[in-house]
């Protein structure tokens, strides 16, 4: 591999959409995904939670 190759992919290997904070993204398909991954996280915790609120309740 030339040096040349190695510097431009490196140079390419570096751009972030958004370089501040990369967790931040642009796309509304990621910000819609970590919705869905929220309510589901929030569904399975309330789920978990009735599950012990009935077991209690039987004793």
């Amino acid at each position: 591999m030339a040096p040349e190759d190695k510097k431009h992919r490196d140079s390419e290997e570096k751009e972030w959409e958004n370089p501040v904070n990369p967790a931040m993204t642009t796309d509304e398909r990621d910000k819609e995904q970590l919705l869905r991954q929220y309510k589901e996280a929030k569904r399975r915790k309330d789920n978990l939670t009735t599950e012990e609120t009935k077991t209690d309740n039987r004793n």
